[in-house]
C-alpha cells in the first residue's frame, strides 16, 4: 500500500515537472526561434542562451528518469512526447547557435578569456545531437537536421575557436613577463588615503534539513548553499553527484526539496558544506 502511494506521488510530481518542461520549451522557442532575444548577439547573450537551454535539458532529464514509475503504455507515450519536445529545442539550439556565431564573427568583437573552452563544448554538443538522432530519430519519426546546417555550424565553431582565447593563454609567467617588459614610471610619493571601512560580507546560505513523516528533505536555500560550497571546492555539481553516487538531476531534485534523502546523504552534504565554509 505504501509503495503504491509513493508511486502515485512520484507520478503526480512527474506530470507537474512535465508541465514545467513544456512551458520552458515554449518560452525558448518564442524567445529565440523568432529572433526576439538575439539583440546585438554579444558573447554574454550567447552564453545566457546556452545556459537557458542547458537548464531546460536538466528538467527534461528529471522527467525521463521517472518514466519507469508509469505503466508501459503510458511510459512509451511520455517517452515519445519528451523526445519530440527535446528535438524541437535541439532545432532551435542549432539554428540560434548559427545566428550567434555569424553575428559575433561579422562584428569582429573579441571573445573573452576562457571562451575557447565554451566554444569547444558547443562543438562536442553537435556530436551529442547526432548521437541522439541516431538512437531515437527513426523510432520517433523526428525530422532530420540538414547536413548542410550541421556542417555550416561546425565550420563556424572551428573558425571562432581558432580566434578565441583559452584559459591557458593567461599564465603567471606571461603576466610577469609583460610586467617586466614595461618600464617603471617614477612617481612622486603622496599620502595614501585612509582605507575605507570593510563592507559587511553577504552571509553564506545555510544548508537546512526538515523532517516530514520520518523522511529528510532539503529546506530552502539548500541548493544555494551547496552551489556555493562547490564554487569554493572548485568542483561541479556533476562531480559532486558522482561522489554521492547519484545523477545530477537526482541531486537537483533533492536540493530543491522535491525528493527525500537518506540520513547518510544528509551527513555527507552537511559535512561538505561545513568543510567549504571553513576553508
Amino acid at each position: 500500500m505504501a509503495r503504491t502511494t509513493e508511486q502515485a506521488r512520484v507520478r503526480r510530481e512527474t506530470l507537474r515537472l512535465l508541465a514545467e518542461v513544456e512551458k520552458e520549451g515554449i518560452d525558448i522557442v518564442d524567445r529565440y526561434q523568432n529572433g526576439r532575444d538575439l539583440g546585438r548577439a554579444r558573447y554574454q547573450d550567447f552564453r545566457r542562451f546556452v545556459e537557458k537551454v542547458d537548464h531546460f535539458y536538466v528538467f527534461i532529464d528529471l522527467v525521463e528518469e521517472r518514466l519507469p514509475q508509469f505503466d508501459p503504455d503510458k511510459q512509451e507515450a511520455l517517452a515519445k512526447h519528451l523526445a519530440e519536445i527535446r528535438w524541437r529545442i535541439v532545432i532551435v539550439e542549432v539554428d540560434t547557435t548559427q545566428v550567434f556565431l555569424l553575428c559575433i564573427g561579422q562584428s569582429r568583437q573579441p571573445w573573452p578569456l576562457g571562451s575557447r573552452e565554451f566554444l569547444q563544448r558547443r562543438l562536442v554538443r553537435l556530436g551529442e545531437i547526432a548521437e541522439f538522432y541516431n538512437q531515437y530519430g527513426e523510432r520517433y519519426q523526428l525530422p532530420a537536421l540538414g547536413e548542410e546546417l550541421l556542417t555550416a555550424v561546425t565550420e563556424l565553431l572551428k573558425s571562432q575557436i581558432a580566434r578565441a582565447p583559452g584559459l591557458e593563454d593567461f599564465t603567471a609567467d606571461a603576466a610577469m613577463a609583460e610586467i617586466s617588459a614595461t618600464p617603471a614610471i617614477p612617481r612622486r610619493r603622496r599620502k595614501l588615503p585612509a582605507p575605507a571601512p570593510a563592507l559587511p560580507t553577504k552571509p553564506r546560505a545555510v544548508f537546512r534539513i526538515k523532517e516530514m513523516a520520518g523522511r529528510y528533505y532539503a529546506d530552502r536555500d539548500a541548493i544555494v548553499a551547496v552551489a556555493d560550497a562547490c564554487r569554493v571546492a572548485q568542483v561541479s555539481m556533476d562531480q559532486l553527484a558522482v561522489k554521492l553516487g547519484i545523477s545530477r538531476p537526482a541531486l537537483v531534485l533533492i536540493l530543491n526539496g522535491t525528493d527525500p534523502m537518506s540520513n547518510t546523504m544528509v551527513e555527507q552534504l552537511r559535512g561538505f558544506v561545513t568543510q567549504q565554509a571553513l576553508a
